[in-house]
């Protein structure tokens, strides 16, 4: 029978909605349908079957850009960083010309990876990539800093944590990086008018008296800084005073 013919037939068994739906999975490639299943094992956890999905992917289409991020994220998950760094890297080394989403999260993961393993360096390098594809990346800058802090780049660390501020200038964490950097750079004032402005931005948060504290303790004044860091324990638990 002539498959126009044989579409004829499904349409007057079935009805239009089969007829659509059996069209546009025979137009869906597998590999496609291996990344659907491997986002959506692995937004559920289920990250050993989504790796397997991944694999299978790229068995059939081993240019897929987004199967190679989605291992990448997966094996990160599963502790396994160096089947990680593999795939993020191959990711890079396939979407190099494209710079398209994929290429940011690849950069990223490889980002995060030498982050972990504090390969400072490395993570530097990752993360100028990241600027390159958007250089008002907020939180780019503020990773930055910390690694040029980790880095003794203290100049460097100082700008990237203004750039983050400009973009993000309520966010907690960018707040208190850039107060650290200040104290690092020697620059006192500046830092406490940071970490005073955390508890404008955030009312209640531990790590604008933490900060607070820290700067007393550069300013050698023992009372007011235990007195701050008694204030923090009675704050709110703060991401921004762990770091």
């Amino acid at each position: 029978m002539p498959s126009r013919i044989r579409l004829r037939a499904v349409a007057l068994v079935a009805g239009p909605a089969l007829v659509l739906s059996l069209f546009v999975l025979g137009c869906v490639e597998r590999s496609t349908e291996h990344r659907i299943r491997a986002n959506a094992l692995f937004k559920s956890g289920n990250y050993r079957e989504a790796l397997a999905e991944c694999d299978l992917g790229l068995e059939d289409k081993p240019e897929d850009l987004g199967l190679w991020v989605t291992k990448g994220k997966t094996a990160f998950e599963l502790g396994d960083f160096s089947t990680a760094k593999g795939a993020y890297t191959q990711a890079v080394t396939l979407g190099g010309a494209k710079r398209g989403v994929f290429l940011g999260d690849a950069y990223l993961g490889l980002a995060v990876i030498a982050t972990r393993e504090q390969r400072w360096p490395e993570a530097r390098e990752q993360f100028l990539h990241l600027l390159e594809l958007n250089p008002k990346d907020g939180s780019s800058h503020a990773n930055l800093a910390r690694i040029d802090l980790e880095l003794g780049r203290v100049d460097e660390a100082v700008e990237h944590a203004e750039d983050a501020a400009r973009t993000r200038g309520g966010d907690e964490q960018v707040l208190f990086t850039l107060g650290k950097v200040y104290l690092a750079a020697g620059r006192p004032d500046d830092a406490e008018k940071t970490f005073t402005h955390i508890s404008e931005v955030v009312p209640r948060s531990a790590s604008a008296p933490y900060g607070l504290a820290l700067v007393a303790l550069r300013k050698k004044d023992t009372g007011l800084a235990l007195a701050k860091l008694r204030e923090a324990l009675t704050e709110e638990p703060s991401r921004g005073a762990q770091l």
